[in-house]
């Protein structure tokens, strides 16, 4: 297992809290469950009270930057969190391993999302023997999509990154060999 694996299991678990009242009523606003996609909630303290190393390694992931924030213990490292306090999404490789998260921090004014990086695919690379293929813009287009069932056999989907097309979208598009048709759905 890697560690993006690792850590959004432990959103998966946050998700299903007690305490994460909000991060379920934004999902279920939005009509999504966490009980029938991959969702986490990311509290911001995945951090707290965990040795140096495993930081570190959240650091080079880019999941904690060290920031200049002051901290009421000595000797301890303030850390600004990626999608701190939102619902979190996991993009694949085509290995089915979590390679990168996509959040929504939702209690904001203005709602922030936000990509750890730029690889892997939402919610994952297509079946190879997919006929239809529905291209949308977001992670939640394509989760809607998903929560719907309007898929049927040999169906699949497949979030844009940002809007925007990136090379592993071509590439797995041009490893469908059974593709009939190519859906592209627009804001």
């Amino acid at each position: 297992m890697n560690a993006l694996e690792d850590i959004f299991h432990s959103f998966e678990l946050g998700i299903r809290s007690s305490k994460a009242v909000k991060p379920k009523q934004y999902l279920n606003g939005l009509g999504l469950d966490y009980n029938e996609l991959r969702i986490g909630f990311n509290s911001g303290q995945f951090h707290h009270n965990r040795e140096q190393e495993f930081k570190d390694q959240c650091e080079a992931l880019g999941l904690l930057t060290k920031s200049d924030a002051g901290v009421n213990k000595e000797g301890l490292t303030a850390y600004t969190v990626f999608g701190r306090y939102g619902v979190v999404f996991p993009l694949m490789n085509q290995s089915g391993e979590i390679v990168n998260l996509f959040a929504i921090r939702f209690d904001l004014s203005t709602p922030i999302e936000e990509y750890l990086n730029e690889q892997g695919l939402y919610p994952s690379y297509p079946h190879p023997l997919t006929k239809k293929l529905y291209v949308v813009p977001t992670v939640l287009d394509a989760s809607s999509l998903l929560q719907s069932k309007a898929l049927e056999n040999r169906e699949s989907v497949m979030a844009l990154h940002n809007g925007r097309l990136l090379p592993q979208h071509l590439e797995a598009i041009q490893a469908l060999t059974e593709l009939e048709e190519l859906i592209i759905l627009k804001n």
